[in-house]
């Protein structure tokens, strides 16, 4: 018999919060996490918004040179590890670590104000410290950094799914963490042409499935969870069971969705084949929605390959209104966000989406929580360079 597979336990740092109950409420608040950067000095650039991390609805501080991804890691696994029965009732060796992260943080300012600078000193790899978090919550067995951009987090639960599915005996955490906050990679973002140059109110910057959607963005956090089997999952840890995954490549161009949703749809397909349902069997859909006016028609595009006449009916939402993109980190807090829908019986709604773009034809759900059973729920992200990934999740009574 194959045992079930659970999401047990949530550690997670974000714009809207920090820690499981303030992250919780924050999400069914609809609170805004965008505003102005603060983070580093950004007042010569020609676009200063960001999402930066909040922990008691202060914007989490570090030193100029801090890698703040790696920061975040280390809070959210303090949040979850320490006291998780599951995991430590676990054997050190079958206790694994597989995370999404981003792009390396780089020193430029250290680099910059160096007379003889060497670029691999100011370098900062995320790698240094899993490392860390694994010798001091006792990881000995594998450890992976799955970096892949938006798909990061989404890639390493999936993958994490399935070893413990073939290895039940096995704890694995996973998520993701990551941070572009900071002058090199902001600029990247700019120069890519993907950021909101929003004029008006800073916490309406980010608007998924708007008419008036201008551009991502940039967010920061961390989302971990425990990645366990019924055979050593304690029940009261379980946030959601993970029944499906699935991932693939479009490589359609290194910025720009495939725009007829062609592998998107099958790796959704692929994760609902795998999860032994059918497309009617999905109650909602958590989109990747990042706000950009290529990313939701393909997203739609997508929808219609999934679901046929019903993609117009099925309820969907995006966080990043509410968290801006939090790319690496991204598809490990949105899952925790939809795990928290299928216990809470309720879809969220797309904050700053206040006038949907009728022509994507999707049920975007606005303004309050829509009330409804929930009994599977698929996530979905994308990420530059084609990649796609998906998760079905099921409710626990």
């Amino acid at each position: 018999m194959t045992e079930r597979v659970f999401l047990c336990g949530a550690g997670v740092v974000s714009p809207i919060g920090s820690g499981w109950d303030e992250f919780r409420q924050g999400v069914l608040e609809g609170r805004h996490g965008c505003a102005r950067l603060t983070v580093f000095d950004g007042t010569l650039l020609p676009v200063h918004l960001a999402a930066e991390a909040r922990a008691n609805a202060k914007v989490i501080p570090s030193a100029d040179r801090d890698d703040r991804k790696s920061i975040f890691l280390a809070m959210a696994a303090s949040q979850i590890l320490p006291t998780h029965r599951g995991w430590n009732a676990v054997a050190p060796a079958l206790r694994w670590a597989l995370l999404g992260g981003g792009i390396e943080h780089f020193d430029l300012a250290g680099y910059t104000s160096d007379p003889d600078p060497d670029w691999r000193l100011y370098q900062r790899h995320l790698r240094v410290a899993v490392e860390e978090l694994c010798s001091t919550y006792g990881v000995g067995g594998m450890r992976s950094v799955n970096v892949s951009a938006c798909v990061g987090a989404t890639q390493a639960m999936g993958v994490a799914f399935r070893h413990v599915r073939a290895n039940p005996d096995l704890a694995i955490l996973a998520g993701g963490t990551d941070s572009m906050l900071s002058p090199l990679h902001y600029m990247g973002f700019h120069h890519l042409g993907a950021l909101s140059e929003w004029n008006g109110d800073p916490a309406l910057a980010c608007r998924p499935f708007d008419a008036d959607r201008c551009g991502i963005v940039l967010g920061e956090g961390a989302g971990l969870t425990v990645v366990q089997s019924d055979r050593t999952a304690h029940p009261s840890e379980i946030l959601a069971e993970i029944v499906g995954y699935g991932t693939t490549l479009d490589a359609h161009m290194v910025t720009d969705p495939d725009p007829e949703g062609t592998q998107l749809a099958r790796c959704a397909l692929d994760a609902i084949a795998d999860a032994k349902i059918r497309p009617e069997d999905v109650d909602c859909v958590h989109l990747h929605g990042t706000g950009t006016p290529k990313n939701e028609p393909a997203e739609a595009a997508a929808m219609r390959r999934i679901f046929g006449s019903r993609a117009s009916e099925v309820p969907v939402f995006s966080l990043k209104g509410q968290v801006g993109h939090l790319v690496g980190a991204c598809g490990a807090v949105e899952t925790l966000a939809a795990a928290l829908c299928l216990r809470e019986q309720v879809v969220l709604p797309t904050v700053n989406c206040m006038r949907v773009d009728q022509s994507l034809g999707l049920r975007v759900v606005q303004g309050e929580p829509l009330a409804m059973p929930l009994r599977h729920i698929l996530k979905l992200n994308a990420a530059f360079g084609g990649q796609n990934a998906a998760l079905v999740l099921r409710r626990v009574p």
